[in-house]
């Protein structure tokens, strides 16, 4: 069904140069969402749970989105109408920039190495591919910041370059965790030990305390510093990363769902399918047949 009552959400709106949405569906329902935005958007769209049918100007030519997808898209045209059926339970956030600005990000890049002429052209460029977890994570914290007022653009800047930076280059280092919040390098080293231990032993991960012992940082800074850098609280990154391992072992076609389950930590896999379901909007089992339709 069409619903109006729902609507795009702007994290950040600069219609001269960039807009980021987050569009939800929290309801047991099928919606429909039409957004209509200027002309001459690059326009990337990350699915983080849930699946969707995303058409552009003409609702009958759509993009199939899964949760963990993304499309990349740029068409040459004065108005853009933007057609979203989302599946309950679905999250997608989308990022927009002007040509002109995206040039701007990318002036030091050697064109030849870097598609940027084609954004000139009058050609449609339409991508999509699967998203790294790493992505997963930088578009989660562009949702879930709460930096106040005076640096939340800042951090939306920041973020988004990081994200497109990702995007373009998948063998991007990712052991360069940084964050400009942190100033102590100090702390930034004791953190990224504290989540190489929350992740060592999924089966029986540490308290806070014991982390904050192991580590040498007392709860509170850990507490904070691992939210500053990683974008979320410690056991939400937990919990993040079980569901991703999940997806990787369901991906090799190796071990069934009560295998999987204890892998990650659950001693019940109805508790594991439920949130495998709450990350992704689908169940592991689901996952598993769209994954062997679309491979077929």
């Amino acid at each position: 069904m069409e619903n109006s009552a729902i609507k795009p959400t702007y994290i950040f709106n600069d219609t001269n140069k960039k807009l980021v949405m987050l569009i939800e569906n929290n309801t047991n329902e099928i919606i429909t969402i039409k957004h209509s935005i200027d002309a001459n958007f690059i326009q990337f769209y990350f699915c983080l749970k849930g699946s969707l049918k995303l058409a552009f100007n003409m609702p009958h030519c759509a993009v199939e989105l899964k949760a963990y997808n993304s499309c990349f898209t740029f068409f040459k045209a004065n108005q853009m109408n933007l057609f979203f059926d989302l599946q309950p339970n679905t999250t997608i956030v989308a990022i927009l920039l002007k040509v002109n600005h995206f040039h701007e990000l990318f002036s030091d890049v050697d064109a030849d190495n870097f598609p940027i002429q084609n954004f000139d052209a009058n050609q449609t460029i339409l991508e999509t591919k699967t998203i790294s977890s790493e992505i997963a994570n930088c578009v989660e914290q562009l949702i879930t910041n709460n930096y106040h007022n005076n640096f939340h653009s800042l951090y939306v800047r920041g973020k988004v370059f990081e994200i497109l930076s990702l995007y373009f280059n998948e063998t991007f280092n990712k052991d360069l965790e940084q964050c400009p919040f942190i100033a102590n390098s100090d702390e930034i080293v004791k953190i990224k030990k504290a989540k190489e231990l929350l992740i060592k032993d999924l089966l029986n991960p540490p308290s806070l305390e014991s982390l904050s012992k192991a580590i040498g940082l007392n709860v509170k800074k850990l507490k904070i510093g691992f939210k500053d850098l990683y974008g979320m609280p410690a056991f939400t990154y937990l919990l993040h990363y079980k569901m991703e391992h999940a997806r990787k072992l369901l991906d090799q076609n190796r071990q069934n769902i009560n295998e999987i389950a204890n892998e990650v930590g659950y001693s019940s896999a109805t508790h594991f399918i439920s949130a495998f379901k709450s990350k992704f909007g689908i169940t592991p089992k689901q996952y598993t047949l769209n994954k062997n339709i679309s491979n077929e």
